[in-house]
């Protein structure tokens, strides 16, 4: 028997296929989007909601328990397009789950298709939940060019965890990292955000890791899973660019977060299915490693 699946704050936007919208199920669909959208806001925590969430509400997690199939595996290839493996490549990025701004709108990473030889993603555009699930989706391939809002862009790189764009006007390019940003990224350790152990990173569920100030970068996992091991894991951010949602991430899945690799390390289930609170409840946790 599976074990049970404890639901934290759910973040980001559910992988949506480029379908119109079931009217009739309008409502239900509004709802289920308005606690997407609370989540997002519970994972920034101490930071404030931004714009794409469409709320200033915070809510604290709550633990629920299901039971969810597991999905099949990823085929890969990791990356296709632009081989640059480092989070400092050129471009717009939009992490997997998250957003970034082209042309003046919100467009979300909302599902990664693969198929063992090449891969491609779907972005959808919008500024709340509900209006990217009712609204255009576009599925892209590397080196496909798209107009966003009169915007053009070439679409450099598509991973399991980010779609990188290269605008054609230079003048609608997002910053960049640049060196300086690198190694202040780098230097987060030494100012004890994130706590790492020899390059290693445990994330406790539901206890959130949060570097304060400009960034406002939060970090929390909201969900475990067994057989196979498996997280869901959410970034929140005020950058642009920078927030995610990684569903059933696996050992050895790469995420970026706060422009940095990471691998999956390990994936500890604890014992959740214990009553939470008991003596026997045991809170799992996810280890990541920095590839850099």
């Amino acid at each position: 028997m599976l074990p049970a699946r404890h639901k934290g704050p759910t973040t980001g936007v559910p992988a949506i296929s480029p379908q119109p919208a079931n009217p009739q199920g309008g409502a239900r669909t509004r709802a289920h989007l308005a606690r997407i959208t609370t989540g997002v806001c519970a994972a920034l925590l101490a930071t404030a909601c931004t714009s794409s969430g469409g709320t200033d509400t915070l809510s604290r997690p709550s633990a629920r328990a299901e039971k969810v199939t597991a999905p099949p595996p990823d085929k890969g290839p990791l990356c296709d397009g632009d081989k640059d493996g480092s989070p400092g490549i050129g471009g717009i990025r939009i992490l997997r789950g998250g957003t970034a701004r082209l042309g003046g709108t919100a467009v979300a990473y909302t599902e990664a298709r693969a198929d063992g030889r090449s891969r491609t993603a779907v972005l959808a555009e919008g500024e709340t939940p509900l209006d990217r699930h009712e609204g255009r989706h576009l599925t892209v391939a590397p080196r496909q060019e798209i107009t966003v809002k009169g915007h053009s862009y070439t679409v450099r790189q598509i991973c399991a965890y980010r779609v990188v764009l290269t605008p054609k006007n230079p003048a609608d390019a997002a910053p960049s990292p640049s060196p300086t940003a690198r190694e202040t990224a780098r230097g987060r350790d030494d100012r004890g955000w994130p706590d790492t152990v020899d390059g290693r990173w445990r994330l406790r569920w539901h206890v959130p890791h949060t570097q304060f100030g400009a960034d406002g970068i939060s970090v929390v996992v909201s969900d475990i899973q067994g057989r196979p091991d498996r997280a869901d894991i959410a970034v929140a951010s005020r950058r642009d660019g920078e927030d995610a949602s990684y569903h059933d991430a696996r050992v050895g899945d790469t995420l970026e977060i706060a422009d940095r690799l990471w691998r999956v390390a390990a994936i500890g289930t604890g014992n959740m299915d214990a009553p939470e609170g008991s003596r026997e409840f045991a809170a799992g946790y996810v280890d990541l490693r920095s590839m850099e």
